[in-house]
């Protein structure tokens, strides 16, 4: 199947390149319709672990560690980090923040029971949003989470239009691990948003 995807996705290619070598320009409709085709391609995945694959494999041909995971493939409900990967590691257990496992803890929750996403905030360039807009729809369109957990330090907005998916969860915006630690104020806002996420936990 991914072959086959792959000679699909070269026939556009050649196409476009052979208008060119003709001295034709490739209309911007013409260019719509082949950057819709390649997301099609891109978009048949039929389980996280594929998703998974993807990002992998698109880190590795960029030399680039933009997006972690932690090793949930199956939780219902999604949480989103947008933290420095210096700063948190899911391979490494002495990188992961120990703030971020006291919230959770103080409402009775393992974070690991959790399917995290973490986006380095560092390495975000404007270039890459379409990219893990594209990604994050796929996680998202696959799992059909019943929460999402915002925890970015950016509006996530900017990169991941939630409103655009067809999905029923329900949606929690707590501030980032590294900006309660630059702003202490910000811990009542967090536990006010914690103490409504146990009460949707404790439902299901």
């Amino acid at each position: 199947m991914e072959r086959k995807n792959e000679n699909e996705f070269l026939k556009l290619k050649n196409y476009t390149n052979f208008l060119l070598d003709l001295g034709l320009n490739v209309s911007s409709s013409e260019e719509i319709d082949i950057g819709i085709e390649q997301s099609k391609i891109e978009k048949k995945f039929k389980s996280i672990e594929d998703i998974d694959n993807y990002i992998k494999e698109w880190q590795i041909k960029n030399d680039f560690r933009l997006i972690l995971r932690n090793k949930n493939t199956c939780s219902k409900n999604i949480l989103l980090l947008s933290e420095r990967n210096t700063f948190i590691n899911f391979d490494q257990p002495k990188k992961k923040p120990e703030l971020l496992y006291k919230m959770f803890r103080s409402i009775g929750q393992n974070i690991d029971e959790f399917l995290i996403i973490n986006i380095d905030i560092e390495k975000l360039m404007e270039n890459h949003t379409n990219k893990i807009d594209e990604i994050l729809e796929l996680y998202f369109t696959i799992l059909n989470p019943r929460i999402f957990i915002d925890m970015c330090s950016i509006d996530s907005g900017k990169f991941f239009k939630v409103s655009k998916l067809d999905l029923n969860f329900d949606y929690f915006k707590i501030p980032s691990v590294s900006s309660i630690m630059k702003n202490q104020s910000l811990k009542r806002e967090a536990w006010v948003e914690l103490k409504l996420l146990k009460a949707k936990l404790d439902e299901f």
